[in-house]
């Protein structure tokens, strides 16, 4: 029963095959058509029960229209589907009004083309503006009409009842049917609006190469950072790291060499700066590192401890294997000097590291 219950899903909710119409519209002509044919053909049983033989008759053509505009979904016509629909919604109902009685509510049934042609993306949206009001002054004149003149028999009491009441449970299945309808596509739309966004953050904050953050992500969260000294007097330390000889490396490895070795010390920076703080590529082979919560000194000692990790790391890339290493500059963050004075400061340790022998990390 499960299995086919799940086939019955895959055939309700198939793809269309057309690239000009849209899925979603299909899935509701169809489940809309499933409700109507049950409701024509439950309504032509009723009208046979009251002795509306006719009337029973007619619902049987109605049960046959509304499957036909099922199948059109799946032959490349959902356009075709959803006119035979609405036309097929805004008859029968009609004529169930005016030979039986308005006062079941057969009328109402008419707002549902209201909800079905305002999915369809392809109307203009005055013409669905137009036929909304004309359906709406179509169900005002047509119970004036039926009150005066009565051309009908009424239901008995309890026939009128049931009629009623399941004119209602009719109404409420195909509106539940495109809310739910209209619910998925809006998720869909707003989860992949969501995607978008999260991609395009990203790649406004990550280095596309490193995926480390950019410089101005970096001034970003300096700015936090700075904001809570400030606040709360949580101290930090900066620091900032260059590749020894990556010019060499590009030289004599070529540049896909180089960007290896970029990649790879962003991963070795990413594991290393976890719960730390944050690392950011600064400029070509330059890295920028923020240690939350830490003093020079013991910032010094996890920078020193990077150092070896980087000198002791071999890098293998295609038939090559060599290693690098890297000269790091710090400075503790002072509120006098501000972040950028910091940052200089730190660079001009390291600029100092390089002119004193390199691979070392000066404080």
């Amino acid at each position: 029963m499960q299995h086919m219950w799940n086939r019955f899903i895959r055939f309700l909710f198939a793809d269309v095959k057309n690239e000009k119409e849209t899925k979603d519209l299909a899935v509701l002509i169809r489940i809309n058509c499933i409700i109507f044919s049950i409701y024509f053909f439950v309504t032509g049983i009723i009208m046979a029960y009251i002795h509306r033989y006719t009337l029973g008759l007619v619902m049987s053509i109605a049960v046959g229209l509304t499957v036909g505009a099922f199948i059109f979904t799946y032959e490349n016509r959902t356009a075709a589907g959803l006119i035979l629909l609405n036309a097929v919604v805004l008859t029968f109902p009609t004529i169930l009004s005016l030979f039986n009685t308005y006062e079941a509510g057969y009328q109402y049934i008419i707002f549902m083309n209201i909800l079905l042609i305002y999915f369809n993306k392809a109307k203009h949206p005055m013409s669905k503006r137009i036929y909304s009001a004309s359906l709406m002054l179509l169900i005002m004149l047509l119970i004036q009409f039926c009150s005066v003149f009565p051309y009908y028999i009424k239901p008995k009491t309890y026939s009128m009842i049931f009629i009623q009441s399941f004119n209602i449970l009719i109404m409420g299945f195909c509106m539940l049917a495109t809310a739910y309808c209209y619910s998925v596509k809006f998720n869909q739309s707003e989860d992949k609006l969501r995607r978008i966004n999260e991609n395009l953050e990203r790649m406004a904050n990550l280095d596309a190469l490193t995926g480390l953050s950019n410089r101005r992500h970096m001034n970003e969260y300096l700015s936090d950072v700075v904001y809570e000294y400030n606040r709360s007097g949580k101290i930090f330390t900066m620091a900032i790291g260059d590749i020894d000889f990556f010019k060499k490396v590009n030289d004599t490895y070529g540049h896909d060499a180089g960007d290896y070795v970029l990649t790879t010390m962003a991963d070795i920076f990413k594991k290393f700066m976890k719960n730390k703080g944050q690392v950011a590529r600064w400029g070509g082979e330059e890295f920028l590192f923020a240690f939350e919560e830490m003093k020079i000194e013991k910032a010094s000692a996890e920078l020193e401890a990077l150092r070896k990790e980087i000198e002791q790391t071999p890098i293998q890339f295609k038939d090559y294997d060599f290693k690098v290493t890297m000269t790091f500059g710090m400075e503790e963050y002072n509120p006098r000097m501000g972040i950028e004075a910091t940052i200089n400061r730190a660079d001009n340790k390291l600029y100092e590291g390089k002119t004193g022998g390199r691979n070392r990390v000066v404080v």
